[in-house]
């Protein structure tokens, strides 16, 4: 996605109400590593999530990452510098965020090393491709096969973080 109009056009896609597209990055200075856009709760103003990315490794504050359609929301962020003063408002603005309007919140600590959503793309591709009925791998190796893609790694590294939730 490359413009604030594909974020939105995905947004809509998704499904993702509550959410809207934020131009606060477009020029990096909040984050380099992260892109240009993303998607924030309607209810933080750009202002908020400056400061409150700020309180986050490399500026990598909380944005939606993926709505499921039943309405659960994934929203992915860095390391939270635990030094910052729990009591100043922007550290609400950034408790806000991470609700995003669920009563149910459940953080993974990116410093699980969990496998990047391209990585994890890439092995379901490699998982589908190796169940086609026309896969050319030989029966006696399907398993070896199946252990390439790395899915049931990501599975086990997901499972095993959020069990310790």
């Amino acid at each position: 996605m490359e413009t604030a109009e594909d974020w939105e056009t995905e947004r809509k896609k998704q499904g993702a109400r509550g959410w809207r597209v934020s131009t606060v990055n477009e020029r990096f200075d909040v984050a380099t590593s992260l892109p240009r856009y993303f998607w924030v709760p309607n209810r933080i103003l750009d202002s908020e999530i400056r400061r409150a990315f700020s309180h986050f490794h490399q500026g990598r504050g909380p944005r939606l990452s993926w709505h499921h359609p039943a309405g659960s929301d994934l929203l992915r962020c860095g390391g939270f510098y635990t030094a910052s003063d729990p009591n100043k408002e922007d550290i609400r603005a950034v408790e806000s965020m991470l609700q995003a309007g669920h009563s149910d919140v459940v953080l993974v600590d990116s410093m699980d090393e969990l496998p990047s959503l391209a990585d994890v793309q890439l092995a379901h591709l490699r998982l589908r491709a190796l169940c086609l009925p026309d896969s050319s791998v030989a029966e006696d190796k399907w398993l070896s096969a199946l252990e390439g893609t790395r899915w049931l790694d990501y599975v086990r590294y997901s499972l095993t973080s959020s069990s310790h939730r």
